[in-house]
């Protein structure tokens, strides 16, 4: 016979449920007696391991939220015995690591992923976002509607003193999470984020030294004759340059150009390519046209037709710059034949950068050199060849014009600076 069944745990069970009226008494009455006739259990019967039984028994048939709240009702029933029966002490208070969720595995947290990761416009995005989450998702181990502030200022802990990662690293991690909590929070309103980035006080990620770092005019031309444009490898990083060094756009802009970003039929001889999925606010990313023309598009068109001479089909969604591989056979780089090319990545093209600044001995002390360098020196030399500010944002694909005044205070010049014209300076 069970604890409730008879006597004493009878006479405590009705009492208890004197406390509710209606369905919520009928609802408490069955919970608990399912409980109890698991085993017809008496009260001695009643600890950690019987419950760890009845819950794999609720797992079986039931989602973990139905779990949760079962047990829920049970604590409930087994607080008010405790201050009844001399003796007994609350097995559920002390099951600290007891979890009725399934975190990464709950369908929820799946979809709501699965939705998430579609919005996001480039491969490597999908990749990083779809991994950090899964790292926090796993490291706490609860499902979506259990995180609160208090796991997502433990996580931050744990990266730091545990993982003993960068504040950079951190950063990145947290700016992942924040943007999928948003976008739960966008489609379940009952949702609400968890991440307020005040109250974790985490360090921004400071820009390389070499960020800002602008090439001379001499410089940028040391770095271009550094490529050996006999061979198809250099043909290739050439073109790359050179198009950096002229039209500013990031690596990851370079490496994503496809053919069917140019526009069929050229106007006076000049290419217009169409460069997509910049960097900015989702659903606000601007695409802007770039016209190629003079040495740029001779390096590219050579480029192509070294392309075509090797017989490869350039078309649709076929990355303009392809990767290279060594023959060992020839001895030499040749282009990677394969039925689906991949883009190249943000690390090869910066490891090409690197690769001629090297070649050119162009450096700067204490401060690295990228490819962003190159965009940096591109908008500064259009500023001050006098073209206009709104031009050069238009051609950046920045979406607020303070983020190109730095290239207007680049382009300051000691042969005529404003200053020299104020009337009290004469």
């Amino acid at each position: 016979m069970s604890f409730i069944d008879g006597g004493t745990g009878k006479r405590l069970f009705e009492k208890y449920l004197k406390k509710y009226h209606g369905g919520s008494q009928r609802v408490y009455r069955s919970e608990i007696k399912q409980f109890f006739d698991f085993k017809n259990s008496s009260l001695e019967h009643v600890k950690i391991e019987l419950l760890r039984q009845y819950q794999e028994k609720l797992a079986e048939e039931h989602t973990p939220a139905t779990t949760k709240r079962k047990f829920s009702i049970l604590n409930g029933f087994f607080k008010f015995i405790e201050g009844q029966v001399k003796g007994f002490s609350n097995p559920i208070s002390k099951l600290g690591d007891f979890k009725t969720h399934r975190g990464i595995k709950s369908d929820e947290f799946k979809k709501m992923l699965a939705l998430f990761i579609a919005e996001q416009n480039t491969l490597n995005t999908k990749r990083s976002y779809e991994n950090q989450v899964k790292l926090f998702f796993s490291w706490a181990g609860k499902d979506l509607a259990e995180i609160t502030r208090s796991e997502v200022a433990t996580y931050r802990d744990y990266l730091r003193m545990e993982r003993m990662c960068k504040d950079s690293t951190i950063w990145n991690k947290f700016i992942a999470l924040n943007r999928f909590f948003k976008f739960v929070e966008r489609e379940n309103r009952k949702f609400k984020n968890p991440i307020v980035f005040k109250e974790l006080k985490l360090i921004f990620p400071k820009k390389d030294k070499g960020y800002y770092s602008v090439l001379s005019t001499v410089e940028a031309e040391k770095l271009l004759r550094a490529v050996d444009k006999r061979t198809a490898i250099g043909k290739r990083d050439y073109a790359m340059l050179l198009i950096t060094l002229v039209y500013g756009l990031r690596a990851n802009e370079i490496a994503r150009l496809q053919h069917n970003n140019l526009e069929l039929e050229r106007v006076k001889g000049q290419q217009k390519v169409w460069v997509i999925d910049r960097k900015g606010r989702f659903q606000n990313r601007p695409k802007t046209a770039i016209i190629l023309n003079g040495r740029a598009l001779r390096a590219f068109d050579d480029w192509l037709e070294t392309v075509k001479n090797h017989g490869v089909r350039c078309s649709g969604g076929m990355p303009i710059f392809l990767p290279f591989i060594y023959d060992r056979n020839d001895g030499e780089f040749v282009i990677k034949r394969s039925r689906n090319y991949r883009p190249l990545s943000v690390k090869a093209v910066e490891n090409i950068v690197k690769k001629y600044l090297q070649k050119a001995s162009i450096s700067r002390e204490q401060k690295t050199l990228s490819p962003h360098a190159l965009r940096h020196t591109a908008f500064t030399l259009l500023a001050r060849a006098g073209v206009k500010l709104h031009d050069i944002q238009k051609l950046a694909g920045h979406q607020d014009i303070n983020t190109t005044m730095i290239y207007v205070h680049s382009a300051q010049s000691y042969k005529d600076h404003p200053g020299m014209h104020s009337p009290l300076n004469k």
